[in-house]
């Protein structure tokens, strides 16, 4: 018999809400199948189960906030076994998850299939509804069975702002941006500027298309891997101390109706541009879709924020702790530059850095700037 516990997806990660079981008691799980909806200050994702068995017993509600590593659940491999009596212990809980059978687990008739607690929603009416901050149990869903669709959603978000326009209730997805913006902003932040030319490679018609986006994250990882000092963390404590990231998981923020969300590329230097694309691509549709999975948010580096597609030139971005930086990315347009002697208009664009001063000084932030032109410009000669 197993425990199952609120994972930490994240090492900043302190609580979780369990948003929703997506099996009942006496359903049969499989490792690696989904569980329940687990919400973060990042995101809301779906949790895989980390065993395979029965799910005989539910320890917590949905809706509940706990801290990470508190029991969610037990999973057995008899959907007839007893989850084990909490006893007195000074080390409380310390076999759970263990691959153990229980000890005399004892034989119990199979435990009553546990009714729904929440409405069936469909999963596009339920990132509707995170986006607007409507709550699918209150919205009368029109499909079948009493599903909430997507239509409902937005029929009951009007009805709310008819009736009191001047309330703007905040969805739970702009309250966790609000905490960690609000932590953000207690960090010593500096910022550095640079424009670069930015020229694309020639399409050869293999692979994936790459675009400005996808150039800037791949020389942004590689610069991170040459410049590890900005691939780091603060790490409070007594005496405080800064953690070097072994690997560089490089997260792109994501605009949604309601916020934004930060996806992660995983090992991002050791991946070439058409790699980097075709992973950007896919957490993308995943993050719009909320479709995301624990691992698609969690163990983030470094951040890469992109508004060129709004037309915006430069901007400056606030770092998403606990990371040591973010980078802000600029529309790239014709601008006039000195090429060789000559002024010419080539499409250039601005960068601003925005790094803790507790982490790396404005010295090694020019660096790591200088070392994503670098990259670009090698790129870009071929």
């Amino acid at each position: 018999m197993w425990l199952v516990k609120m994972p930490r997806l994240g090492q900043d990660m302190e609580q979780g809400t369990l948003v929703e079981w997506l099996r009942s008691v006496g359903d049969p799980v499989e490792e690696g199948g989904l569980l329940a909806v687990i919400e973060t200050e990042k995101a809301e994702v779906s949790f895989e189960s980390p065993y395979s068995g029965y799910l005989v017993a539910v320890l917590i509600e949905p809706g509940t906030t706990v801290p990470a590593g508190t029991p969610l659940g037990w999973i057995a491999d008899d959907p007839q076994a007893r989850p084990p009596t909490p006893e007195p212990t000074s080390e409380p809980h310390a076999s759970y998850g263990q691959r153990k059978p229980p000890v005399a687990p004892g034989r119990a008739p199979r435990p009553p299939r546990r009714a729904p607690t929440r409405k069936p929603v469909s999963p596009v009416a339920r990132r509707r509804a995170r986006e607007l901050g409507v709550d699918p149990a209150e919205v009368e869903g029109t499909g079948p069975g009493g599903r909430v669709t997507e239509a409902d959603v937005m029929k009951a978000h009007q009805a709310a702002r008819a009736t009191s326009p001047e309330q703007g209730g905040l969805s739970r997805m702009r309250l966790a941006i609000a905490r960690r913006m609000t932590r953000s902003a207690a960090i010593p932040q500096f910022q550095l500027m640079r424009e670069i030319v930015l020229e694309k490679p020639e399409d050869t018609g293999e692979g994936p298309k790459v675009t400005y986006t996808d150039l800037v994250l791949w020389a942004t990882a590689r610069a991170l891997a040459e410049r590890p000092a900005v691939n780091s963390s603060w790490i409070d404590g007594n005496p405080p101390s800064i953690r070097s990231h072994p690997d560089v998981n490089l997260g792109f923020a994501v605009s949604l109706e309601d916020g934004l969300i930060v996806p992660v590329i995983r090992d991002a230097a050791s991946l070439s541009p058409g790699q980097v694309s075709l992973r950007r691509r896919r957490l993308e549709q995943a993050a719009r879709r909320g479709r995301l999975g624990p691992e698609d948010v969690a163990g983030g580096t470094f951040t890469v924020s992109n508004l060129g597609g709004a037309a915006v030139d430069r901007f400056i971005a606030l770092i998403n702790p606990p990371e040591a930086g973010i980078l802000a990315v600029g529309a790239v347009k014709p601008r006039p530059v000195v090429m060789d002697g000559a002024l010419v208009a080539a499409p250039t664009v601005c960068l601003t850095l925005t790094g803790d001063h507790r982490v790396f000084d404005g010295m090694e932030g020019a660096k790591f700037l200088a070392a994503i032109d670098a990259r670009l410009q090698s790129l870009a000669a071929g």
